[in-house]
């Protein structure tokens, strides 16, 4: 199933429309390739990467570590008068962000941009939707809750990172066991990705800390409780 085309799994009117508005002003995918080629800070990435106990030669990609800027473009070629913001790498002595391309079938889809600071994560064309993409078939898949533990891990398993669409979580239903340490994001991908059936729930193999299992479960029974006693006043202070 490839992540160049649309999945049919979740493939609606909706997402096609909104696809389609947002297609039409990401930057084109050869201007993020050459900016990403042209940047320098290999062995500073792969110097960062080795303290924070990643292995960079088990990664199938070069990272990078510069130093990112932002600037408004108000040019692109669009109907209607709209500007995206344009990101350049460049060779500060500050450099703060981690980038690596985003492969899917070998492709060049998209670019990372993680922050070392604050390990914030967002992509330059908003256009991928899976870390580790390729590796969600077969009889199991690892599920990562950040980038750092999907480098961490070789870039093995998959990590999710669309920042507002949930939908493409049914991508999961082509594997068959998944396996996650965090049990939040087990349940909101059982949720979203499987419509919270019961009978699809054994798939997740979820090797959380008990102790994080169990708080979750303490804040989940909080919260309904909470909204059962004070209906009206909580769902006003949740609006």
């Amino acid at each position: 199933m490839s992540e160049t085309t649309i999945s049919q799994l979740w493939e609606d009117e909706y997402f096609l429309h909104w696809e389609a508005v947002e297609e039409r002003g990401r930057e084109p995918i050869e201007e993020t390739k050459a900016k990403y080629e042209a940047a320098d800070g290999i062995e500073e990435a792969r110097a960062w990467l080795t303290d924070n106990d990643i292995d960079p030669d088990k990664l199938p990609f070069q990272c990078k570590l510069v130093h990112v800027t932002g600037s408004n473009d108000f040019e692109i070629p669009l109907p209607d008068a709209c500007g995206r913001i344009v990101w350049t790498f460049n060779e500060q002595p500050q450099r703060h962000a981690l980038i690596f391309p985003v492969i899917i079938d070998g492709q060049f889809l998209d670019l990372m941009i993680l922050d070392i600071e604050d390990f914030s994560f967002f992509t330059v064309r908003h256009k991928a939707i899976w870390l580790g993409s390729d590796n969600i078939s077969g009889a199991e898949v690892r599920l990562h809750k950040h980038p750092m533990d999907w480098l961490g891990a070789g870039s093995t398993g998959c990590c999710y990172i669309d920042p507002q669409r949930r939908t493409p979580m049914k991508r999961l239903q082509a594997v068959g066991k998944i396996y996650c340490n965090d049990v939040e994001l087990a349940l909101e991908a059982w949720e979203w990705g499987f419509s919270a059936h019961d009978e699809h729930l054994d798939r997740f193999e979820i090797d959380d800390h008990p102790d994080n299992i169990r708080d979750y479960f303490e804040a989940q029974a909080m919260a309904q409780a909470l909204s059962r006693k004070h209906q009206g006043r909580f769902n006003l202070v949740m609006a």
